[in-house]
């Protein structure tokens, strides 16, 4: 059904009423066709409205559609909706709102111009941009470019080498692993491992099990100041071991373990419980303070 098929009912119930009006039909045979054409114009607006829900796919490549997947090789653009099939795209992507699928994957130039659901792994070489938010169930890898508008939330494991940007907060349950630049602009959450090998910038917190910033980093390059500090505006907390180095932490540090490297400066207080070490070019504001494993919490 279209649009024109809602207008035709819509113009015959106009018409059946004034001819009614006009004494040109009786009440019997006017209550029998507005009945029935009603239930046209209903049944129009319903399959109008889920053909307007239905994601329309259309590819200037070789689009490949199963029972399991969507595969483009070429180009390809999505309008949005609920797929209950895997996403792949190799070579140039958009999706130009709101979209649910299983995995995802491209290879090339993915742009979403919404959020995005997936109940499988996301899987992105290249560049990719959502304009909302990024859900997933399970891991997530990006290598190349990923800037993300909304809120990054995953069940499983994140993964960047290159360029990795959220404008909001970034949740990770099995941990996270950053290569090269890094900007967060809310809180950086996990249950497990956070490591970050390069430069990091988070607005809050840096949350996790073990937090290791730049620790396997060359004191030699850090020496030639060939690699900038990576900056976190709210707190560093770990469950159990904090492994800082050329980092600027604006709030404060508490961990199990906790080593502050060289070219770390800490403004605010921090804090172990079993073992610290702190490296004699840190820069801390106030000396150490140990806690009680009770007390180890943001």
């Amino acid at each position: 059904m279209s649009k024109q098929d809602i207008k035709m009912y819509k113009e015959l119930l106009e018409l059946l009423d004034k001819r009614h009006n006009d004494g040109d039909i009786d009440k019997e045979n006017y209550d029998e066709l507005k009945q029935r054409y009603r239930q046209k114009l209903e049944e129009a607006e319903k399959n109008y409205n889920l053909l307007e829900k239905s994601p329309q796919i259309y590819s200037s490549g070789v689009k490949t559609i199963s029972d399991d997947s969507l595969t483009v090789a070429g180009s390809a653009r999505i309008t949005g909706g609920e797929i209950a099939k895997d996403i792949r795209i190799a070579g140039s992507g958009k999706i130009s709102s709101d979209v649910v699928c299983n995995q995802l994957k491209s290879a090339g130039s993915l742009k979403s111009a919404g959020n995005i659901t997936a109940h499988g792994d996301v899987k992105c070489a290249g560049s990719f941009k959502c304009g909302g938010f990024l859900h997933g169930d399970k891991d997530a890898h990006f290598s190349g470019s990923a800037k993300i508008s909304g809120e990054t939330l995953l069940k499983g494991r994140l993964s960047a080498s290159g360029s990795f940007s959220c404008l909001n907060n970034v949740q990770a349950d099995n941990g996270a692993r950053f290569s090269g630049g890094t900007n967060i602009g809310g809180n950086l959450i996990s249950l497990g491992q956070i490591e970050v090998a390069g430069k990091i910038k988070t607005e809050g917190n840096i949350v996790g099990e073990n937090v290791y910033i730049n620790k396997d980093k060359d004191i030699y390059r850090l020496q030639l100041k060939s690699l900038k500090p990576s900056t976190v505006r709210g707190s560093v907390f770990g469950s159990s071991d904090v492994n800082i180095v050329n980092t600027n932490v604006m709030k404060n540090v508490k961990g199990l373990n906790v080593r502050i490297g060289p070219y770390v400066r800490v403004e605010g207080k921090v804090y172990y419980v079993d073992n610290i070490e702190i490296d004699k070019k840190a820069r801390l504001t106030k000396e150490p303070i140990q806690i009680s494993r009770e007390e180890l919490k943001l």
